[in-house]
């Protein structure tokens, strides 16, 4: 099972020298396991994420805020129509998918009209997702505290586990239901945009900190954690004082960041 992180910015998108070690691109997670590439999110991030030929390719959407979904019609491979890739999302059903991302990528907010012209992005319901796959990879969701609703997920491979918590904002209720949910994972993508200062100013803005990533890492058994979303405003000289004081098997995520669960 191979991660790469292709967009680890929260909100919206950055691009100055300030922004360079870490990136600027809003979410997206790839995630590659037998013949099968799973995309977790298609913020600006998208355009950066190469297919593979033969493999079945499947976008997942944790949400539809726009920061998750913004990239999805600048990456070139979606114009190819022998790429097919299925769409689906725990959050909703297909159809309701399809119009949410039609309204987005048409009309007024869109040059093309994306769902209409391209037959090679076929959506799916989530349950058929999960259950049609040659690979024997079993995908899990459980619900995010996030405004809007919003889902994580969790992915298994011949007992490799990676667990994508997209944005969420931690309450102790939840804990019990997170910790099992990240049982015995190999990999936890925690969104940390925020700081214990920020959370002060911030509640009900669907964000969690990375002190409380670090709490929680201490409670589950993983074996290693990544924060991501990192805030827009983060510079990388702030990242790297943050990095500094992290515990062991914490580090912060990065743009084009790739690692091989083994």
């Amino acid at each position: 099972m191979k991660i790469t992180l292709h967009g680890c910015r929260g909100s919206i998108a950055v691009s100055s020298k300030k922004f360079l070690k870490y990136g600027g691109n809003t979410s997206c997670y790839e995630l590659t396991a037998g013949n099968t590439q799973i995309i977790l999110d298609t913020g600006t991030g998208f355009q950066n994420v190469s297919f593979k030929k033969n493999y079945k390719k499947i976008v997942l959407f944790s949400h539809l805020h726009h920061d998750h979904i913004q990239g999805l019609g600048f990456n070139s491979n979606i114009f190819n129509p022998n790429c097919t890739i299925k769409l689906s999302s725990a959050l909703c059903e297909p159809k309701e998918l399809r119009n949410k991302l039609q309204t987005y990528f048409s009309g007024s907010y869109f040059p093309l009209n994306l769902t209409d012209q391209l037959k090679n992005l076929q959506f799916q319901n989530f349950s058929t997702t999960i259950k049609n796959n040659k690979d024997n990879i079993l995908i899990e969701s459980m619900e995010m505290n996030h405004p809007g609703r919003a889902f994580g997920y969790s992915i298994t491979y011949e007992n490799r586990k990676f667990v994508y918590l997209g944005d969420n904002e931690f309450v102790p209720s939840q804990m019990t239901e997170l910790c099992n949910f990240c049982k015995n994972s190999d990999v936890i993508l925690w969104d940390g945009m925020f700081n214990n200062k920020d959370l002060a100013d911030k509640k009900g803005w669907g964000h969690s900190s990375i002190d409380q990533g670090a709490n929680f890492f201490n409670k589950v058994n993983c074996k290693k954690m990544l924060i991501t979303h990192h805030a827009p405003w983060r510079t990388d000289y702030e990242l790297d004082k943050i990095d500094l004081e992290l515990p062991e098997g914490i580090e912060l995520a990065s743009d084009g960041y790739t690692i091989e669960i083994k």
